[in-house]
C-alpha cells in the first residue's frame, strides 16, 4: 500500500515568539513510500501539492512529544480524556485546554501505560493547514516512542547552523536534550557498564554523535525515521482529533500494517503456507471422493450387467435393474409393491368396519385414490397410521385417499 509520510518541522522552543507556536508552516517535508517499507520518493512542497497515496501519516519531532507512565482509570471511552486529565493533573505543566494525550497502543483501563502529552494548538495548526489543502490525515505518531531497550538518536530540529540533539529512550521513558548538555553526558555516565545501547544518528549529525559516544554511529535518514514510526502502533489522534470515519481507516490501517510491515512477514508467510496446505488437503480429498464415487458406480454397473445380460448399455443401473425386475416379477404373475392388487390388500387391511366398501376408484402407475367422503380426521389420522406401518403412504385431499408405495430411503455411506 502506499504511504505518504509528512515529516511535520518542530515546534518553536520556549525562546521563540509566542504566538509562532501556532502557525504551520507553507510546506512540509515528505516522504512518498509505494510499499510503506523503501522510500520511493522525498521532497516538500505545499499541502495541495503534495502527492497521494493511500495511506497518510503526520510524523512529529521527537522533542514535540512528551511521555508519562500512569495508571490508565476505567472510564467509558466517552469520558477517557477527562478521566485520564484528573489523573495526571499534578504531572502536566501547562493549562488541561493547551494540551492533546493519547493512549499507548496497547493501553488497557486498570493498567499502567505510557501516554502521549503533545501542545494541542500547535497540533491542530498543522492538522488544519494539511486539511485546507485537501490532506486527509489517517495517522499523527511520534518519531521517538517508549520501547524496549535502552536507545539514542541524534538529529537536528533545523539548519546545519542548529546544535545537535539527543534523543533518548530507557525504561524511565523519553527524554529529547541538547547533545552537548550536562544532561546527556549524565545520561551516559549514570549506565551500567554492561548496558547496550542501539545508537543512530542523522548523516549530518553522525560524526558528532561519534565522538559523543567514543564509537562508529549507524546513520538512519529522517525520511526512514519517519517510515518506521508510520508502521510502529501509535497514533495520536485520539479523542477530540480523532479523523471521522476511524473505523474504516482504522481496519484500512491494520490490513496495511499487517500485508506490508516486515515484522508481520512470517505471519504472512505461515498463513499463505497454512491456506496452501488446505487447499492441497481438500484437492487430494474431493479426488479421493471422486475416485471413491466412481469405483462403487462401476461396482454396480458390473453387478447389473452380470445379473442381466440382456442389457447391452448400462447407463442407469439402479434404474435398469428396477425395470428388469418389475419386468421379471410381472412374468411371473407377482404384483409389484406399487401395483394395484399390492396397493388395495392395504388398503383393505386398514379400512374402518363403519364404513361401507368403495363403489369406484382410480389407479395410475404406483398410486390408488380411494373415495374419502364422510371421513373425520380421526379415522383418516388411524387409517395413515396403519399404512405407513406397511411402507404405503397416504395423502387426503378434499373427499379423497391417494396411497403410494413408499420409496426406501437411501442412506450414504461414509
Amino acid at each position: 500500500m502506499s504511504t505518504l509520510i509528512i515529516l511535520l518541522a518542530a515546534q518553536p522552543r520556549l525562546a521563540a515568539p509566542t504566538t509562532a507556536g501556532h502557525v504551520a508552516p507553507a510546506e512540509f517535508d515528505y516522504v512518498l513510500s509505494a510499499d510503506g517499507t523503501r522510500v520511493t520518493d522525498h521532497g516538500r512542497a505545499t499541502p495541495a501539492a503534495l502527492p497521494r497515496a493511500s495511506l497518510v501519516v503526520a510524523v512529529l519531532r521527537p522533542g514535540d512529544v512528551a511521555f508519562q507512565r500512569v495508571a490508565i482509570p476505567k472510564a467509558p471511552a466517552a469520558r477517557m480524556r477527562a478521566a485520564l486529565t484528573g489523573v495526571m493533573e499534578e504531572g502536566l505543566l501547562e493549562d488541561e485546554d493547551e494540551i492533546h494525550l493519547a493512549l499507548a497502543p496497547d493501553a488497557k483501563p486498570g493498567g499502567e501505560h505510557w501516554v502521549a502529552v503533545v501542545n494541542k494548538p500547535w497540533l491542530r495548526a498543522q492538522l488544519a493547514a494539511l486539511e485546507a489543502g485537501n490532506v486527509a490525515l489517517d495517522r499523527a505518531v511520534p518519531s521517538w516512542w517508549p520501547d524496549q531497550g535502552v536507545a539514542g538518536h541524534t538529529f537536528r530540529e533545523g539548519g546545519p547552523d542548529e546544535p545537535a540533539q539527543l534523543a533518548w529512550r530507557d525504561d524511565a521513558g523519553v527524554l529529547c536534550v541538547p547533545l552537548a548538555s550536562p544532561v546527556a553526558r549524565a545520561l551516559l555516565t549514570a549506565l551500567p557498564e554492561d548496558t547496550v545501547v542501539r545508537w543512530t544518528a542523522t548523516p549530518e549529525t553522525a560524526l558528532d554523535a561519534s565522538e559523543f559516544v567514543g564509537m562508529p554511529v549507524a546513520s538512519v535518514t529522517d525520511e526512514e525515521q519517519g517510515l518506521r514510526a508510520a508502521r510502529a502502533g501509535w497514533t495520536l489522534l485520539q479523542f477530540e482529533l480523532a479523523p471521522q470515519r476511524r473505523g474504516v481507516k482504522l481496519v484500512r490501517d491494520l490490513a496495511a500494517r499487517f500485508a506490508f510491515d516486515p515484522a508481520w512477514r512470517v505471519t504472512r508467510m505461515g498463513l499463505i503456507a497454512l491456506v496452501a496446505v488446505t487447499l492441497l488437503g481438500l484437492n487430494i480429498r474431493a479426488f479421493q471422493e471422486n475416485h471413491r464415487i466412481a469405483q462403487k458406480k462401476a461396482a454396480l454397473a458390473t453387478a447389473v450387467a452380470e445379473a442381466f445380460p440382456n442389457l447391452k448399455t448400462i447407463y442407469d443401473p439402479a434404474a435398469q435393474a428396477q425395470r428388469e425386475l418389475d419386468t421379471l416379477r410381472a412374468a411371473a404373475g407377482r404384483p409389484g409393491d406399487g401395483d394395484i392388487e399390492t396397493l388395495m390388500q392395504a388398503a383393505e387391511s386398514a379400512w374402518p368396519q363403519s364404513h361401507s366398501p368403495i363403489s369406484n376408484l382410480k389407479f395410475e402407475p404406483g398410486r390408488l385414490t380411494l373415495p374419502a367422503d364422510g371421513w373425520t380426521p380421526q379415522e383418516i389420522e388411524r387409517f395413515t397410521t396403519q399404512l405407513r406401518a406397511a411402507n404405503v403412504d397416504v395423502q387426503s385431499g378434499t373427499g379423497k385417499l391417494v396411497l403410494s408405495h413408499r420409496q426406501p430411503s437411501v442412506r450414504s455411506k461414509k
